[in-house]
């Protein structure tokens, strides 16, 4: 894969893009919307410490800087709902219709077919910017036993050989235009767009918490700090933040 946009850096190995975008930034604020994509990276990350597993040059494994002085401080997780939202309209226009697993795993049915990986830095009360890295599986056939249950890819669910440097660009694009359109007046807008593309958003599922309790309810709201509300079917309200609880699949 080939690049020719100056504000695309293109590497072959690295051992994280969020970590190669941050230490480029040590030397000064690039532009909005710069992006380094690596067709491999050793120590790929995703949400707490967990691996992404991804074949040299069959996905996307790209990181984004995005200007995001316009996101509240206190209001950090619309910046996940639209860049969630962005990866599932992206995935529309290819034919594949998404959801969004809480907080911010793309899913296909029951497998996961993109992570994200949001890194933000913050000065005085403000966000100045934030380092959006994102796996998606695009070409992969085989995954390693541990995931091949659970993740998928766009060539899997299609048939389809993509062009990786032309989905990219679109991708690319497709975020950096949603966040810079973003508007907090308008941000029930977003969370309405969020919500509506929610995995498991209809009906009564599992649930299990960080200290092993399991019980069944139903997604009410996720407020604009990340915070997951549920209800269970006779009317006992749960609230968590990202961690604290996980879906059964």
């Amino acid at each position: 894969m080939n690049s020719s946009v100056s504000d695309i850096l293109l590497l072959d190995t690295v051992d994280s893009t969020n970590r190669y975008l941050a230490d480029m930034l040590k030397n000064g604020l690039l532009p909005n919307g710069y992006c380094v994509c690596s067709e491999f990276q050793e120590s790929g990350r995703g949400q707490v410490g967990n691996v992404w597993e991804s074949q040299k040059a069959q996905n996307l494994l790209i990181s984004i800087l995005l200007h995001s002085e316009k996101i509240p401080l206190d209001k950090q997780f619309l910046l996940s709902k639209v860049v969630s939202i962005a990866i599932c309209q992206f995935l529309e226009k290819n034919s594949i219709s998404a959801k969004i697993k809480y907080p911010n795993d793309i899913f296909y049915g029951d497998k996961k077919i993109a992570g994200i990986l949001i890194e933000n830095q913050i000065t005085g009360n403000k966000m100045k910017y934030s380092i959006v890295g994102i796996g998606l599986n695009v070409n992969q056939l085989e995954f390693e036993a541990n995931n091949s249950r659970t993740a998928t890819s766009m060539r899997q669910i299609t048939g389809i050989i993509y062009d990786r440097q032309l989905l990219l660009s679109n991708l690319r694009s497709l975020i950096v235009d949603l966040v810079e359109d973003f508007d907090v007046e308008h941000k029930d807008f977003y969370k309405k767009l969020y919500f509506a593309n929610l995995y498991r958003r209809d009906g009564f599922y599992k649930y299990e918490t960080a200290d092993g309790e399991t019980f069944e309810a139903k997604i009410v709201d996720i407020a604009d700090d990340g915070m997951l509300q549920l209800i269970t079917d006779n009317g006992i309200e749960y609230s968590f933040y990202f961690k604290q609880v996980r879906f059964v699949i």
